[in-house]
């Protein structure tokens, strides 16, 4: 139930307040209309949508994620950890989320002003230091587990030290890719919606509530969002937004204990950001080998057509939320 209510909460907070945010957004200057440059070009329905949109998206999310956790406070019905574990994990994804969120929604608003984006590595850093502070929060919230449960395989890993590598590439993979993946297909939040929803049905079958409440949280908020605020065929995410709507659910499955069941669901997210990462290393050392700006666009650019590689990304999301859901049956 908490869960359930977290996800209405988003999605009726994202679709009532999402219109009048979007229309003083719109006066701000951070609308289509504001970005209009180069080569693009954008039909005039598609002129007053909201670059920005991730700043509706985080208000539907931390509004439910600040209900799951009262609710979690004064109940703790059915948790698996204490309460305060759980409580103490919810707030550092929110957190954690949110200054990701932040740090698309930066280059957004220079974009919005006709400014060169931030720097690649810079923000690749940026995001880099951030992860690193939630793996550091769930830790000091109690759980210094290094083991893995393996999806299919019925067996744990223990893997040590290493524990932390595989989180930090999962995580800055999925912030960096999501970004990636708006930047070559604007259709991100799509994307991100099955993989939310693939994250809460793993942890309604491992009962881990707060997990679950932020995974059905940040589905109920994109839905509101699509619905209600930005309709598909409008839709064009900022990096805020795109960023955020994609490491959510992976934090949510680290904070849960089953990282590697929602993984299959996050497939195109961390292949994405896996190119990022190497294109920013290429730039450091000089090499322009990689020109396209995302793994999307390298396929674009080989002939595959956008509305292909966008249906790929979301077929193989689709794909991989039912392959977490059956592991995670399947495993216990």
């Amino acid at each position: 139930m908490t869960a359930m209510a977290a996800a209405v909460a988003a999605f009726i907070i994202t679709a009532v307040a999402g219109k009048p945010l979007s229309g003083w957004l719109d006066k701000k200057g951070l609308s289509r209309t504001a970005i209009e440059k180069k080569e693009e070009g954008f039909s005039p329905g598609m002129r007053a949508v909201p670059e920005m949109g991730g700043l509706l998206y985080l208000l539907g999310l931390i509004a439910s994620g600040l209900l799951a956790m009262l609710v979690m406070v004064f109940t703790g019905a059915g948790e698996a950890f204490s309460a305060e574990t759980e409580t103490a994990k919810m707030l550092a994804v929110i957190v954690c989320t949110g200054l990701i969120g932040a740090v698309g929604l930066m280059d957004d608003w220079r974009r919005a002003r006709r400014l060169d984006s931030m720097n690649p590595l810079l923000r690749l850093v940026i995001v880099f230091a951030v992860c690193f502070a939630f793996l550091a929060a769930v830790r000091l919230s109690g759980d210094r587990s290094s083991i893995l449960m393996i999806p299919f395989a019925g067996i744990q890993l223990d893997v040590g030290q290493g524990w932390t590598v595989i989180m930090l590439v999962m995580l800055v993979g999925a912030a960096m890719g999501g970004d990636r993946m708006r930047a070559s297909s604007g259709q991100c939040a799509s994307v991100a919606l099955v993989c939310a929803l693939g994250c809460g049905g793993v942890f309604a079958v491992f009962s881990r509530m707060g997990a679950c409440a932020l995974a059905f949280g940040s589905a109920g908020a994109l839905l509101g969002l699509v619905l209600f605020v930005l309709p598909p065929e409008k839709l064009r995410e900022g990096s805020g937004g795109a960023m955020a709507g994609c490491v959510l659910p992976v934090m949510a499955a680290i904070a849960g204990g089953a990282p590697l069941f929602i993984l299959p669901a996050a497939i195109p997210f961390i292949f994405e950001g896996i190119y990022a990462i190497i294109k920013v290393a290429c730039q450091a050392a000089g090499s322009g080998k990689l020109s396209a700006d995302s793994l999307g666009q390298w396929l674009m650019d080989r002939g595959i057509s956008g509305k292909a590689v966008t249906g790929g990304y979301a077929v193989l999301s689709l794909l991989g939320c039912v392959l977490a859901v059956a592991g995670s049956y399947l495993y216990l």
